[in-house]
């Protein structure tokens, strides 16, 4: 269980959710999706599990085991509400276990199925694993029995972009957007925040994208596709805050690190919160530099990071741990702590879980054509953009906070990363 996160629900509870998010081509049937999803919790105990009463004084919050509630796996008949609960309403962590599966019509046909983890609970890796593992009840494949492929060897889809509600605005390209970077890159300071575009809703929205797989030449060492998103998302922001004459600053982007040795994939992979955050501060290139100078410095950071033992997590992380304080005290402090240290923030947070080679066949329902996840999201940082790979072809989640971004503003920024990515991917085959 994550306690930090834990710690702060009393003041940020409506976006501390993990959303995953599958576009099936058929239709499910939510008793059967049901009886796959009990299976599935059966062979994650540790999952199902609710916080029992947890006294001021107790030193940690306490678990036990839960039964699966009835409103656990719903059918719903709006996608678009269905999205913004999982966005807004955690599953209460002390009714059961802390998830909750939706069904809903998909646009164009099919059913969109909606996994929503209190992140207290689980991370991005742990709900595909679910994921993974409900596919195969519900087909009736034994789990782990299933010849793993890789997503190229399925039918592949358009390979241009698609977009939930984007807008048309001008191409940005590299180079553009890497002076930018230069300008806005101070040498060290406060991260620079995201000029603001806000919203007068409250709460967390998203936008989701697919795009095609940026692939770059031969140079050495190769740059990954994580490098390249992390790239895009630099010179994306920076661009973003020059074009809105917000106040330039070093732009620091929080990455995390799968802690599984070898992925929440893996047979017999541990289950809950297994990520810790590395920043990556990209630096100011020098002023004849241009993207792929850029991309050069976070891909040595990228390596470096991984490569990295973890550490105790800093003052927070320690306090939160510490055995002689109870939650009473925890729990304030900690909250305290993040608001002094607020300034300090990174500008984003980027969250990347690679290729799904998993085949996600649902039976009479067929696989995936679409599969998204978004990250948590709270203010100061306020925008987390989360990836993963899919039949070749990247799924974009750009999620905000309504307070820093409206949607169409959410959309505009989305667009401008997606064609950032496939310029400095362009450049990269140039090479």
């Amino acid at each position: 269980m994550d306690e930090y996160s834990r710690h702060l629900l009393q003041e940020h509870l409506d976006a501390d959710t993990v959303h995953l998010e599958a576009h099936l081509p058929g239709t499910v049937d939510v008793e059967r999706l049901r009886a796959a999803f009990t299976r599935t919790l059966a062979g994650h105990p540790t999952l199902q599990v609710r916080q029992s009463d947890s006294r001021w004084w107790h030193r940690r919050y306490h678990w036990e085991p839960a039964p699966i509630g009835p409103t656990a796996v719903a059918a719903t008949a709006d996608l678009g509400h269905t999205r913004h609960r999982a966005l807004t309403e955690p599953p209460p962590l002390a009714a059961g276990p802390p998830l909750r599966l939706e069904t809903a019509p998909a646009p164009g046909g099919g059913t969109a199925l909606l996994l929503t983890a209190a992140h207290t609970l689980a991370d991005a890796g742990t709900c595909l694993r679910l994921l993974c593992d409900l596919a195969d009840h519900y087909s009736g494949t034994p789990v782990g029995e299933r010849p793993v492929g890789s997503a190229g060897e399925r039918s592949v889809g358009a390979t241009g972009q698609r977009s939930v509600g984007t807008s048309g605005q001008r191409s940005v390209g590299p180079a553009d957007a890497s002076a930018t970077a230069r300008a806005s890159s101070a040498r060290g300071g406060r991260p620079m925040r995201i000029a603001p575009a806000a919203s007068p809703s409250p709460g967390t929205g998203v936008h989701l994208s697919v795009l095609p797989l940026p692939r770059t030449g031969a140079s050495k060492p190769r740059p990954t596709v994580n490098d390249l998103l992390l790239t895009a998302v630099q010179l994306t922001l920076a661009e973003w805050n020059h074009r809105h004459d917000h106040p330039t600053g070093p732009i620091h982007l929080s990455m995390p690190i799968d802690d599984r040795p070898y992925g929440p994939l893996a047979p017999g992979a541990p289950m809950g919160n297994h990520n810790h955050l590395a920043t990556i501060r990209a630096g100011t290139p020098a002023p004849d530099a241009g993207a792929a100078t850029l991309l050069g410095r976070i891909s040595a950071q990228t390596r470096a990071a991984k490569a990295a033992p973890v550490t105790g997590g800093g003052l927070i992380a320690g306090l939160v741990s510490t055995p002689w304080l109870p939650v009473g005290a925890k729990a304030p402090l900690t909250r305290t702590l993040r608001r002094v240290a607020a300034p300090w923030t990174s500008t984003a947070l980027v969250s990347n879980l690679g290729q799904v080679t998993h085949p996600l066949d649902f039976g009479p329902a067929g696989q995936p054509d679409a599969l998204w996840f978004s990250a948590p999201v709270r203010m100061p940082r306020g925008l987390s953009v989360s990836a993963l790979t899919l039949d070749g072809r990247l799924h974009l989640a750009v999620r905000h906070c309504h307070q820093l971004l409206g949607q169409p503003a959410a959309a505009e920024l989305a667009r401008r990363c997606a064609e950032t990515l496939d310029a400095l991917a362009q450049e990269g085959r140039r090479r």
